[in-house]
């Protein structure tokens, strides 16, 4: 297989890959979700 070839055919699987990524991100669509809230620093025990 030459080296044009090669490329040529890595291209075309990222190309692939990134439309099936693409249409599965538009098929679901966007997710809701509820922000977690951050860490209480006061809560974490260093002291082990």
């Amino acid at each position: 297989m030459s080296t044009p070839l090669r490329v040529a055919a890595f291209v075309t699987a990222v190309v692939v890959a990134f439309a099936v990524a693409w249409g599965g991100g538009r098929l679901v669509g966007p997710v809701d979700t509820e922000p977690v809230p951050a860490h209480d620093r006061s809560e974490v025990d260093h002291d082990r």
